[in-house]
């Protein structure tokens, strides 16, 4: 059975659809009422679907009474909180509530947003504990930056904040090597709602939105997929794209053969793929149809020749661990929004992330931007079957705060979280 699909009327995001291409009119939808389906096993509860009408915020989480936990904590109600708790929502239970689909939604919804103008944002705030740029030898545990996202997401009248650290060698002492921590506000009175495991949000949008790139530029009937980095986000990017493209075969390498062995059985288990593993970057991407790069390499992993006519590349680390040939030699380079991924192209954070040396790469060589061109019929993605295609985006701050948003509503819809007084 193939991957289930977003469908429905465009008119439900207030979308025009004569002013907007096809493919975005597919795509831009609220999914379905009722169900969804994966590829294997029982239909999902309509409950893990995406959260859409806005006055469930006042009514949801009601079904929670005051009273004591074994723990010592307390559950309360959304309506009768006071204004110092807020709702704690674990990595465990963000990874229950946050749907594959509810994500994919969400990520193009937010995409949508930002293009609008809909959207108050900052590039993230990045505090160098150890700069790149320096001379001498990596530190032991990788280069560590601290980072803020703050956003306003006017639609949802919500703001957040995610608060970022990433020591890439971190796992060499037992820690994980990125850790975050998303806050949520409530924009009409200011008040803190929820604080919510930014990790598993991160994994989960960064797979959001390597699967909308994949929508607008990779082939329809795209079959063939290949991980490079089994790590989480490897993970969510093999699910995001499940959502919207029939996989018949996935195939995983990883320098960790373990981890791509474990990959590959997962994909066939969870999603009913045929799966494999290769013996190198180049292999694995034989025959490929979508390709995706997610790894901690801090050198490029991918070669531009190795890629051929008709495939689609997601770049989750920008050109860091893809070579930087692949945005001269493909067809079309495209990225997320020019407000965010021009920063480290051209801006502040050239040499430090993506990859990119200082005059590397410029805006002329980037086709279009998803947020303000494709999505808004300015641009258009893949105009024909042998183009060679990559999006980079190293992320932004709406993508976090919207999906910690929906986290939020959707915990409280299902009872979920813990809420705790901390003033």
């Amino acid at each position: 059975m193939g991957a289930a699909r977003l469908r429905g009327p465009a008119a439900a995001l207030g979308v025009d659809p004569p002013a907007r291409h096809a493919a975005d009119a597919e795509l831009r939808v609220r999914l379905p009422e009722g169900r969804l389906r994966d590829r294997r096993g029982p239909a999902r509860d309509a409950a893990q679907a995406v959260w859409t009408a806005p006055g469930v915020r006042g009514r949801a989480g009601a079904r929670r009474r005051r009273g004591p936990r074994g723990d010592g904590s307390r559950i309360v109600s959304a309506p009768d909180r006071g204004p110092g708790e807020i709702l704690v929502v674990s990595r465990r239970e963000v990874e229950e509530l946050l749907t594959p689909a509810a994500t994919l939604q969400r990520v193009l919804e937010t995409f949508a947003w930002v293009g609008e103008g809909l959207v108050d944002q900052t590039n993230p705030v990045n505090l160098w504990v150890h700069d790149r740029t320096a001379a001498g030898p990596e530190p032991p545990f990788g280069y560590g930056v601290v980072q803020a996202f703050p956003a306003l997401i006017r639609p949802l009248e919500r703001a957040a904040l995610k608060w970022l650290s990433s020591w890439s060698k971190n796992p060499r002492r037992g820690l994980p090597g990125i850790s975050a921590l998303d806050l949520v506000t409530d924009a009409d009175t200011g008040m803190p709602l929820a604080l919510v495991d930014g990790t598993s949000v991160t994994n989960m949008r960064t797979g959001g939105h390597a699967a909308v790139g994949a929508k607008f530029l990779a082939r329809p009937d795209s079959g063939h997929l290949a991980i490079i980095g089994c790590g989480n986000e490897g993970r969510t990017h093999l699910w995001l794209l499940a959502e919207l493209f029939d996989l018949a075969h996935v195939t995983a390498f990883d320098i960790d053969e373990a981890a791509a062995a474990r990959f590959a059985n997962e994909a066939t288990e969870k999603l009913g793929v045929e799966a494999g593993i290769a013996a190198s970057v180049e292999e694995a991407i034989a025959g490929a149809d979508i390709v995706c790069v997610v790894t901690t390499a801090l050198r490029p992993v991918l070669m531009e020749p190795w890629v051929s006519p008709g495939t689609h590349v997601c770049a989750a680390t920008g050109f860091r661990d893809v070579d930087p040939a692949c945005a001269r030699a493909f067809d079309k380079w495209v990225v997320g929004w020019y407000g965010r991924d021009l920063e480290w192209i051209t801006g502040d954070e050239v040499g430090r992330i993506g990859g990119l040396q200082e005059g590397q790469l410029t805006r002329d060589d980037i086709h279009a931007d998803i947020a303000s061109e494709i999505l808004q019929g300015k641009r258009h993605g893949r105009e024909h079957p042998e183009e060679r295609t990559i999006m980079t985006h190293m992320g932004m701050p709406a993508l976090d705060a919207a999906c910690a948003a929906l986290v939020y509503d959707l915990a409280l819809e299902a009872g979920a979280g813990t809420w705790i007084e901390v003033f």
